[in-house]
């Protein structure tokens, strides 16, 4: 009798690396994703130098006028050193702008392109183990997050460097402690910004539901409460619920978020620097934590 070979079966382990590498290549596939995160770094690169050459005009002009005009008391018009803050807070400011706009919904397309389009299916039958795959592409998001900023934060620093080097009201120092919180703390921020948008995707589904509830919350809400507060301190003393309101607002995301950032730092901040870190980043664990709970638990 004839015995017939059999060629044995390969087992395929599907690591988190290759579930990583997918969502990497599932991304970048897009021309779009390249285009937007070009177009970020040349924005962000361009507001920075804008804002160092109009800062370098004023303290021309205020140079210029030094004695003339008065402020309030009758001092003279002058910039002393470092009146006009650091260029690393400058630089990180100007990051801020479009990045963080622009971070907050590519976070959230992420995942909801994937439920809109019915690719997860393909996904989580491939990947059945959904907290890998939620993991992997917050990873994908990070490097993201990390690259876009270093890039455009050190070429943007350096064209400001560049144009305001002999300024006096600009700190211009790179390696003062103020200067790498500032640098180091907008990456984290920028960071967990973007996974708890990533959190509220997962959770919601709907692009246009959750960009409006990241949006709502992360950018218009803090800047309603701020029109808020700034009108009851004019008022006076705050007592009460307007006090609550005013201390409440700096445990919102975006406003604990720009703690670690603050140049200079206030001593009567209710926040410092760290704290406000840490507390954004409270916010993005329970919304993940909520996000991973319901994609476990619902149907695909």
């Amino acid at each position: 009798m004839a015995t017939i070979e059999t060629t044995p079966t390969r087992t395929y382990k599907l690591t988190f690396f290759r579930i990583f590498r997918s969502e990497w290549i599932k991304l970048f596939t897009l021309r779009s994703t390249w285009w937007i995160l070009a177009l970020t770094v040349v924005a962000n690169i361009g507001i920075s130098i804008a804002l160092a050459s109009i800062l370098k005009w004023v303290e021309s002009e205020a140079a210029a006028h030094a004695g003339v005009g008065t402020r309030p008391g009758g001092a003279p018009v002058t910039i002393g050193p470092g009146d006009l803050g650091t260029l690393s807070g400058l630089v990180v400011q100007s990051c801020g702008f479009v990045g963080q706009l622009v971070f907050i919904i590519l976070s959230i397309l992420v995942i909801t392109n994937e439920y809109s389009s019915g690719m997860i299916r393909s996904t989580l039958t491939v990947a059945p183990r959904r907290g890998r795959v939620l993991v992997a592409k917050l990873l994908v998001i990070a490097i993201l997050c990390v690259l876009v900023f270093s890039v455009s934060m050190a070429i943007g620093w350096w064209g400001g460097y560049q144009i305001a080097h002999g300024m006096v009201g600009l700190d211009v120092v790179l390696t003062s402690t103020t200067s790498m919180r500032v640098l180091g703390g907008f990456i984290a921020e920028m960071v967990l910004i973007a996974w708890m948008c990533f959190g509220l995707g997962a959770w919601i589904r709907s692009t246009a539901a959750s960009i409006g509830v990241a949006v709502g919350l992360l950018l218009v809400l803090p800047m309603i409460i701020t029109i808020f507060t700034n009108t009851f301190a004019n008022a006076g003393t705050l007592s009460g619920w307007r006090k609550w309101l005013v201390d409440g607002s700096a445990y919102l995301p975006t406003n604990a978020g720009n703690a670690v950032t603050a140049d200079p730092v206030s001593d009567t901040a209710i926040l410092q620097p760290w704290q406000g870190l840490v507390v954004l980043a409270v916010w993005t664990v329970v919304v993940l934590i909520i996000a991973g709970i319901i994609t476990k638990r619902r149907d695909v």
